[in-house]
């Protein structure tokens, strides 16, 4: 075998990989395969070993050729392929027969026998000393999970290639043992290291998950914020209900004076003045109502300097603190951020004069609708009383009188 049968293995070998190689080949690549020749090169110019090189550096370039034909039968592919090619090549069969060896050695568990075999599994472990080694073991990973094979979790995962650096595996020839040992080492290392990390953060988040279930720190905030803002949406309920039955009595007093007052004035329509007094009277106490239950209170007149210094006092509210000097009020809520009593007693505290506020609120609410309702059957009474018994009786006489001719 010479150097010409190696530079068309290296052709052929890199037209198989270009057709045949997918996108789910995220290790075992054409440029791993290059990567392990390159290798074995670099070896190859310094071992002063008697070795057959243009052997070696056929068995290597069909070394990952069978993952092209079957990924988990890729040794006896890879060994089929060479034996096709270097066949077709007219290569002695017993040379043949070798590089098969080399390659089905490469994958095997059992010590080499000869420098050649001794150089391939070197280069076919190569990459446990690559300066990118947890990257590989990671493309690695994701390739045996595109071809849907069973993957150990991570740390299972990390854990055996722990093993497999520390007790499984051994370089072999000299260069390895003197430039590829120690980096090996040191990516088992980093490896460990990476496994001790993953476990503190794995212990520092099931602890975090266990204190955020069991604390009721969550479920307090969530209290306050569900509790605040239902409070302000009732509040708003309140103003729009409000504004509803003030723009309602502002058409209906609106109406009325455009059209009823001005017929009033007729001495036929005399019998009406009562019923639209009471609907006009009516109307203006709803909207006086509605007016004072929207109207906001700012002003806190009543808050002393000796309810500044007291703690149920509800300086979250404007009104209280709005007239305070900026440096009282940075001191009080100093104070109130100190701890979380302090902070709950607060929102307790806003939510509760939110509460008073909401029932004042309701409550004028509650009797401006009482008193547009009784005003509205008040009127309904008074105008059918007045049209009963006082405004049909000239139409009736008028009706029932003949003509007179």
């Amino acid at each position: 075998m010479n150097s010409t049968h190696v530079k068309k293995a290296a052709k052929y070998v890199k037209i198989l990989l270009a057709e045949q190689l997918n996108k789910n080949f995220l290790f075992h690549s054409q440029g791993y395969t290059n990567k392990l020749v390159k290798k074995a090169e670099l070896i190859l110019e310094e071992d002063n070993t008697q070795i057959d090189q243009n052997l070696v550096l056929v068995a290597i370039y069909f070394l990952n050729a069978g993952y092209a034909k079957d990924y988990d039968g890729h040794i006896t592919e890879s060994v089929q392929l060479a034996v096709d090619f270097l066949r077709q090549e007219e290569v002695a069969e017993e040379e043949i027969d070798q590089v098969g060896k080399l390659i089905e050695k490469a994958w095997s568990n059992e010590h080499p026998t000869t420098n050649e075999e001794a150089l391939v599994k070197d280069i076919n472990t190569y990459f446990y000393a690559s300066n990118v080694f947890e990257e590989l073991l990671q493309l690695l990973r994701l390739e045996l999970q595109n071809f849907e094979k069973k993957v150990p979790d991570l740390h299972t995962w990390r854990m055996e290639y722990v093993e497999k650096l520390r007790v499984q595996h051994t370089f072999y020839t000299d260069y390895a043992k003197e430039n590829w040992q120690e980096k090996k080492e040191d990516n088992m290392l980093s490896l460990i290291s990476s496994i001790q990390k993953a476990e503190k953060n794995y212990k520092k988040e099931t602890l975090k998950a266990k204190l955020k279930d069991e604390s009721p720190q969550r479920a307090i905030q969530s209290l306050y914020r569900i509790e605040l803002r239902n409070h302000i949406k009732l509040s708003d309920i309140a103003d729009t209900k409000a504004n509803i039955l003030l723009s309602v009595n502002a058409i209906i007093i609106s109406l009325l004076l455009a059209n009823l007052l001005p017929k009033l004035d007729a001495p036929s329509n005399s019998y009406l003045i009562y019923p639209t007094v009471i609907f006009i009277l009516f109307s203006i106490a709803s909207m006086i109502m509605s007016v004072l239950a929207t109207r906001p209170k700012v002003d806190n007149a009543n808050l002393m300097e000796d309810d500044i210094k007291k703690k149920d006092t509800n300086f979250l509210f404007f009104g209280n603190f709005h007239s305070m000097d900026l440096s009282d009020f940075k001191s009080k809520i100093r104070n109130i951020i100190k701890n979380k009593e302090s902070i709950y007693d607060s929102l307790t505290m806003d939510l509760y004069y939110l509460g008073k506020v909401l029932q004042h609120k309701y409550r004028l609410l509650r009797w401006t609708y009482t008193i547009f309702l009784v005003g509205v059957i008040l009127s309904v009474i008074a105008f059918g009383f007045a049209l009963k018994y006082f405004g049909m009786e000239d139409e009736l006489l008028d009706a029932v009188t003949p003509a007179v001719q």
